[in-house]
């Protein structure tokens, strides 16, 4: 008896929602049909329709290309004017090299020069003693001439012979201690001469490294001003 009854309060049960789902709208039935059968858009294709609309290319104002056109004259001055400074850099550069080449000539010379003098000095030392010792044998001379003189008196022991080979030898030893100080004289006389001559060179040398030292600052100047009015 109580299965029956469960049994069917349990039909009655399947009965009403049968009923209850067949009385549903039709229009309801679409719209969720609708709802669940169209697919909703996905994010690769929001970011491939928003990449199409980048992709199309943007015309430019007169205003950014007169913009352009003045960035890249501004460039090309920028540039000109940085070329225009390292030619007049090297310019100088080359000009104080040069400089420094004379300037190291001028001193070389300078310093042959006083060689050169310094050894005719000492030529002129020997030759002055020479002189001395000529002078020596000189006043020797004219004491045996002395002697010679008074043999006519029979003043003197020595024989006239003895006393004229006396003044013969040291009239010898005279003109020798001459001839040696007079060629000392030349060579100090050559010595002076080119010392001279270095001088003179060492002086030229001299004159042309101001001059490039001139051109040298002249250049930097003008680079400086180049630099600064940039």
């Amino acid at each position: 008896m109580k299965k029956d009854f469960q049994k069917s309060s349990d039909e009655d049960i399947d009965a009403f929602l049968a009923r209850k789902k067949s009385s549903q709208p039709a229009s309801q039935k679409d719209s969720s049909s609708q709802t669940f059968g169209k697919p909703k858009p996905s994010q690769g294709d929001y970011t491939d329709s928003k990449k199409r609309d980048d992709d199309v290319p943007r015309e430019e104002t007169d205003e950014e290309k007169e913009d352009q056109i003045r960035v890249a004259r501004t460039g090309r001055a920028q540039a000109e004017a940085y070329r225009d400074v390292a030619v007049l850099r090297k310019k100088a550069h080359e000009h104080s090299h040069k400089a420094a080449q004379f300037y190291h000539k001028h001193k070389a010379n300078q310093a042959k020069a006083q060689k050169c003098s310094s050894r005719a000095v000492a030529h002129r030392e020997k030759s002055d003693d020479k002189h001395e010792k000529a002078k020596v044998y000189r006043a020797s001379i004219k004491d045996y001439e002395g002697e010679l003189a008074g043999i006519a008196d029979d003043k003197s022991d020595l024989s006239p012979e003895a006393l004229q080979n006396k003044i013969a030898g040291l009239e010898r030893k005279a003109a020798k201690q001459e001839e040696i100080a007079r060629k000392r004289e030349h060579a100090a006389a050559l010595q002076t001469e080119k010392a001279a001559k270095f001088r003179s060179r060492a002086a030229r040398f001299l004159e042309k490294s101001r001059l490039h030292e001139s051109e040298a600052r002249m250049f930097t100047k003008r680079a400086d001003n180049l630099e600064k009015a940039g």
